[in-house]
Order: C-alpha cells, then sequence, then structure tokens
C-alpha cells in the first residue's frame, strides 16, 4: 500500500492508516490515497491511441497511392511510354525527394500538435485536462464508442470504418460514399413521430414543425440533406435514437441505430464549425443517444460532451434572460412569431443541458458543471405551446393530448434542479462541515421534494395501475408510475449515507424506514415499467435499479443486525415491523429480474445482477434464521400475503422521519457465539468487494453513490480499516 497523498508529497513517513494516517491527523488536513499505478496505465492507453493513429493514417495513404494507379492513368502511362521511361529517373528523385519534405513537415505538425496537448494537459498539474476548444478532444469523445464497437466485427469492416469515419474532414476522407441509404419514406416518418412522442418530451430542443419540414424536404429533394449539415445530422441523429428506443427490446435492432449515428458524426465538424444554438443542439443530440443507447458504456464520453455543452451555454450567453429577448420587429407577425420560436428554443436548449448535467454529475457522483447562482434563466411557459406548433400536431392519442408538453418538461427540469441541491448540499466532499446544518439542508430539501410530489397531480396523468402494463404506445413520461419512480430515487438520495452528515447519518429513528420503503416502491415500479415494456435499458437505468436493490439489502441488513445485536436503544437501526421472508423474496426477485433484463443489454458491465444475487441470497438467509429462532414468527409469516403487481405503493410521511413512530420490540435472538453479531450478508459483502469495483461506471474519482453506501455499510460491521485499496 502506498503512502497517502501529502506524506508523498512531503516525502515524510506514512503510517498507511486507514481511513487517516497519524502526520495527517496531527495537522488536522484531509488524508487521501490516491493509486499512483493509474498513470502507468494512461501512458499504455497513450501509446496505443497513437499506434491506432498511425495505423489509420498508413490505411489512409495507401487508399490514396491506390485511387492515383486507375485505368486511365495506366493507359496514358502506356501510350508515352517512352517519355515517361526516359524522364522517369528524374521523376523519381523529384517525387521522393517531395514526399520526403512532405513527410518531414507532417512530422513536424504532429510534433507540435503533441506538445500544445502536452502543455495544455500536463503544464498544470493535471493529466487528464483538455479544453473544450479542442476539435480532436471532440472528435475523440464522440468516436470512441464507435470504434469500440465496430472492433467487436471483422477485421475488414472494423479498418474501412476507422480509416474512413472516424479521422477529421479532409481530401483523403471518403466515407460518404460507403455510408447507408436513406430508410423508407415511411419509416423515417415512424421513427420521427416515436422520437416526438417519447425522447422529445423530455429533452425539447428541437422545433418539431422545422424537423418535420426538413424530412419532406429529404425525400423531395436528394440534395437537400447533402447541403444543409444540420439537417443531415439532425436527421440521423433523430433515426438513430429513435431506433434505440423503439427496438430496446430488440437486440438485433441496435447496430442499425449505430450505423445512424455513425453516419450522423460524418457532418459534425460542419455543424460545430458553424457554431451557434445549432452546434449545441448536435451536442445535445449526440448526449441524448448515449443516454438511450444501451450497446455499450458510454459514461466517459457523455460526462464530457455535456460538460462541453456547459460551456457552450455560457458562451452563447444562455444563463442570462436577457439572451431570450426577441429582437425588434418591423412588420408582420410572423416575424415576431418566427422570433419567439428561436427565443423558446434557445430557453429549452439550455434547461435540457441542466437536466442532463444533472443526470450524469449524480449517477457519477462527480461536480456538478452548471450551478444555479450563476443562472437567471426562467423556465420555459406552457403559453407559448400554440407558437411552437405543440397543439396543432396531430398526435393520434387523444387521450393525452391535453396533457401539456412544456408542463411535463417543467416539472421533469424541476426534479432535476431538486436532486442538483441534494447532490451539493450532502453529497460534495467539500460538504464535510457543520451536521447540524447538513440536517436542515435535509428536511428543507425533502419539503421541496413533498411539494414536487404533490404538484405532480396538477399534470392530469392517468391514475397508477400496476394490474395491468401501460398501453404499448405510451410514453414512460406520460405515466405517473415514473414520476412516483423519480419521487422514490430522489428519497433514496436524500436520506442514504452522506459525506455531509459523516460516518453515522442516520442517528435519527425512521430514516432507516424511510429507505426501505422508498427503496421498496423503486423495485415495485421499475418491475412494473419492465413488465410494460417502458423501461429505458441504459447505464443509468442499471445504476439506479442496482442503487435501489442494495439500498433494500442495506436497510433490511441494518435492521436484522441489531435484532442480532439486542440493542433495544438503537431504535434508529429498526424497521417498523419485521420484514417477512416472502416479502423479501419478492422484492429481491423483482429487483433481479430488472438487472438481467437491462443487463442482458448491457456489453460491458455484467457483474452487477450476480452481485445482488449473491446478497440478497445472503440476507435470506439471515431472515429465516431470525424468523425460525423468534417467538411467534410462525404466526406472522401465516398473516402476511404475497405481494402481487396489484400491491398499492406505500406512502413514505416525511414527517415520521423525525420521529419514533412504530418500532417494533426487540425480539430475542438466540446467538450461539455472543462475541459474533455480524450476519450472513456482511460476509458476502467482503467477497463482492471487487466485484463491486468492476461495477463502478467509470474509472475516476468520483463520489460514486454506490461506494459511499458500501463504506457506511463496512464502518457499521467495523471492515472500514481493512486493507484495500480505495474503490472510489
Amino acid at each position: 500500500m502506498h503512502a497517502c497523498d501529502r506524506c508523498h508529497r512531503r516525502k515524510s513517513k506514512c503510517d498507511k492508516v486507514l481511513p487517516a494516517c497519524g502526520p495527517c491527523q496531527k495537522a488536522g488536513v484531509a488524508c487521501k490515497y490516491v493509486d499512483r499505478t493509474k498513470g502507468h496505465q494512461q501512458l499504455l492507453e497513450k501509446l496505443q491511441r497513437r499506434l491506432k493513429h498511425v495505423e489509420a493514417t498508413n490505411r489512409a495513404l495507401e487508399a490514396k497511392l491506390a485511387s492515383h494507379a486507375s485505368p486511365a492513368a495506366q493507359s496514358e502511362a502506356n501510350e508515352y511510354g517512352n517519355e515517361v521511361d526516359s524522364e522517369m529517373p528524374a521523376l523519381d528523385d523529384a517525387l521522393g525527394e517531395a514526399t520526403a519534405r512532405r513527410q518531414e513537415i507532417e512530422r513536424d505538425d504532429n510534433e507540435v500538435i503533441e506538445e500544445v496537448t502536452f502543455l495544455s494537459s500536463g503544464a498544470g498539474g493535471e493529466q487528464h485536462f483538455l479544453g473544450s476548444a479542442s476539435g480532436v478532444f471532440l472528435a475523440s469523445l464522440v468516436s470512441a464508442t464507435m470504434v469500440s464497437s465496430r472492433s467487436q466485427g471483422t477485421h475488414e469492416g472494423d479498418s474501412r470504418g476507422r480509416s474512413s469515419r472516424f479521422q477529421p474532414a479532409s481530401p483523403l476522407t471518403t466515407a460518404s460514399s460507403e455510408a447507408p441509404a436513406l430508410p423508407a419514406e415511411q419509416v423515417a416518418r415512424n421513427l420521427h413521430r416515436a422520437y416526438f412522442e417519447h425522447d422529445h418530451l423530455c429533452y425539447p430542443f428541437l422545433h418539431r414543425e422545422t424537423t418535420l419540414c426538413a424530412l419532406d424536404q429529404a425525400y423531395q429533394d436528394p440534395s437537400f440533406l447533402e447541403q444543409n449539415a444540420f439537417a443531415s445530422f439532425a436527421f440521423d441523429m433523430i433515426l438513430a435514437i429513435a431506433t434505440a428506443s423503439v427496438h430496446k427490446f430488440n437486440i438485433e435492432a441496435l447496430p442499425d441505430a449505430e450505423a445512424y449515428q455513425i453516419r450522423a458524426t460524418q457532418r459534425l465538424n460542419e455543424v460545430m464549425r458553424d457554431g451557434g444554438v445549432q452546434a449545441l443542439q448536435a451536442l445535445l443530440l449526440l448526449c441524448q443517444y448515449r443516454m438511450t443507447n444501451s450497446i455499450q458504456d458510454t459514461s466517459t464520453s457523455l460526462w464530457h460532451i455535456v460538460g462541453v455543452a456547459s460551456r457552450m451555454c455560457f458562451e452563447l450567453g444562455l444563463h442570462r434572460e436577457q439572451a431570450y429577448r426577441p429582437t425588434e420587429t418591423t412588420n408582420t407577425s410572423d416575424k415576431t412569431s418566427y422570433a419567439t420560436i428561436q427565443c423558446e428554443i434557445r430557453r429549452r436548449c439550455f434547461w435540457c443541458v441542466v437536466a442532463m448535467d444533472r443526470i450524469v454529475s449524480i449517477t457519477l457522483g462527480r461536480p456538478l458543471a452548471i450551478h444555479l447562482q450563476d443562472v437567471e434563466v426562467a423556465l420555459p411557459d406552457s403559453k407559448h405551446d400554440t407558437v411552437l406548433g405543440h397543439d396543432n400536431v396531430n398526435l393520434e392519442r387523444q387521450s393525452s393530448s391535453s396533457i401539456s408538453r412544456t408542463a411535463l418538461f417543467v416539472h421533469i427540469v424541476r426534479y432535476r434542479i431538486i436532486c442538483g441541491d441534494i447532490l451539493s448540499a450532502l453529497h460534495n466532499i467539500s460538504g464535510r462541515t457543520q451536521s447540524d446544518a447538513a440536517l436542515v439542508a435535509r428536511d428543507k430539501l425533502a419539503d421541496d421534494l413533498a411539494q414536487w410530489h404533490n404538484e405532480t397531480a396538477a399534470l392530469a396523468l392517468p391514475e397508477i395501475d400496476l394490474a395491468s402494463p401501460l398501453l404499448g404506445d405510451q410514453s414512460s413520461y406520460r405515466a405517473r408510475e415514473w414520476y412516483e419512480l423519480l419521487y422514490y430515487n430522489a428519497l433514496l438520495m436524500l436520506y442514504r449515507p452522506s459525506p455531509a452528515l459523516g460516518s453515522s447519518p442516520h442517528q435519527d429513528a425512521g430514516v432507516l424506514q424511510t429507505i426501505f420503503v422508498a427503496a421498496k416502491q423503486s423495485i415495485t415500479l421499475y418491475s412494473h415499467l419492465h413488465r410494460s415494456r417502458r423501461i429505458n435499458y441504459t447505464w443509468i437505468t442499471l445504476h439506479s435499479v442496482f442503487m435501489a436493490g442494495l439500498s433494500y439489502v442495506y436497510a433490511v441488513g441494518r435492521h436484522f443486525r441489531a435484532r442480532k445485536r439486542r440493542a433495544p436503544s438503537s431504535t434508529s437501526s429498526l424497521l417498523q415491523s419485521d420484514p417477512t421472508i416472502i416479502e423479501i423474496v419478492h422484492d429481491s426477485r423483482a429487483c433481479s429480474n430488472v438487472l438481467v433484463g437491462i443487463s442482458e443489454r448491457w456489453n460491458v458491465t455484467k457483474h452487477c445482477h450476480d452481485v445482488f444475487n449473491r446478497l440478497t441470497d445472503a440476507m435470506l438467509a439471515d431472515a429465516i434464521e431470525y424468523h425460525s429462532q423468534t417467538t411467534g414468527s410462525a404466526s406472522a409469516q401465516h398473516k402476511s400475503a404475497a405481494l402481487g403487481p396489484d400491491e398499492p405503493l406505500l406512502s413514505v410521511d416525511n414527517t415520521a422521519v423525525s420521529a419514533t413512530p412504530g418500532i417494533a420490540p426487540v425480539a430475542s435472538w438466540d446467538i450461539s457465539d455472543p462475541s459474533s453479531n455480524s450476519l450472513g450478508v456482511d460476509s458476502v459483502l467482503r467477497e463482492c468487494f471487487d466485484d463491486l469495483r468492476r461495477f463502478q461506471m467509470l474509472e475516476g474519482h468520483g463520489d460514486d453513490p454506490v461506494g459511499r453506501l458500501f463504506h457506511d455499510w463496512l464502518g457499521e460491521i467495523g471492515d472500514i480499516d481493512m486493507n484495500l485499496p480505495p474503490m472510489w
């Protein structure tokens, strides 16, 4: 084990004690352990990327030389063979000299680029930094996942794709000739309709009428897409997003979405070069696709692209209300409507970036890119729905046409803002200040969340009916179940272990009960959406389901551990009633089924459902042991009924968190070894530590919520000082 960062920097002796070494404790500073073996891995990855770049350059040069050896050139050479033969030595010398000079210039250019990159990323001491203005950086983010996915195919297709599609635009790029043909017009229209009836509800940064007009022109004029870079990019990205969403239960259809996205990125350089709001919309389409696509891990590039989009919002001034004032017009109302549309689209673009920033930062445990204290922009207003054409489109679904699309979007954005406030107040590393202040902030956030939950009724959404699946053509964003799921996920984030509340955040009774109920209801709702084929099979959903399952195991395990320790004073570690065996089996099976369903479409992470099953099996064994040795357990089991899909949702009373109502009396648990008060699930937790490290979505230093929950769990069972490398 290496010395801590401070002792290593000061070159002083470190006793390597966790969580803080002796010198750091004496100095009163934070003690951090950094895994310095990553430097070698980063150097190796850099060399591998450099090698791939050189190989792609060689293939491009070979293709260029082969194109010069055309039949016309060969016949011309035969016709004037004698003259060519006589002048060949001089031409060879000249060509060789010119080639040498060109290679020397290219080598010098590469050295200059590499030197600037080194100075940008290494001079400040941060090896991971590259400016958002770097076009090479953005290109690498966009093409990273495409290269990895295509490398799984044939060698021929891989080499052709990387040599023609993943290089910057240049005279050598001939990928347009290899791009697939446009789909049938009816297929494209169906995919566009699916996009605007589902994905566009959550991220309405495109103007629907303008996009559909471009769709019409694409099939009326074959040259339209070639002459309009953004229209071509948006056309293919919408096809990619809709294909991944509509066919998310058909794994074989996902490569079609990848093909559309690859073709779209061929026009990305042109769109980004033009800049403006269209460049921001292009980044939002890329982010939206990476949130929708489940074919591979896209968390790394998504987090960076959202950061670039955030910087672009500040650059365009979209964080200031004055940027949305329509320009002065002198005549018709058509110009006024057009100016209003442009302002509202820019406003929606900004709030879409804010929402995406919250989702990615919370999932990865990273700091927010946009802070609301720097923003003075109002949320969109539903009164502009008519101007934007939302009320003039035949939705072919009269039952849902009365729901305001803008109202749905604003409600979702307000939820993301609350979650961002929870992240900043409770889960940031810098939040380790006053635990009392953190408790006050948590109570205020709980009130804000409860108010948001109550306002969901104003959306006029259909009532929840877990006994029947959702309609096949109904978006989850129009279902009350989805908003209930958001509410319970936010409760888990609000009351789970956090740095701001120390290593034992659940000192007040009722918090563990809130975690248990919220986790239970999240699992129930995820299972319902999975049965209805309305769940999003993405890495973000996988992380959320896994977090809900771990929170359930955490709450039940903590309850039974308190029972085993016979600690009647520790009411904060008790649930209001003992979870029954049937209840545990039902909830665990439901969560495991959802994890398996998502993992089947996930090519990177295969360990989450295995880890969860091992933990729940051990938890079930502990529950069986407890109920078998507790008096009256048989009658308790007889009274409990199996929880079916039509079970009503449990309510969470936030006021009960600060009280101790209904805490069940501590029952006796005959322990043969009084010194042993740990559970079987605790032992399995230790065994799953390495698997949990592999489950991390990103090789980074984010305060991952999974890692934070396990950190608190290990502290509960007294294993926090075990000699293991840092998990996050």
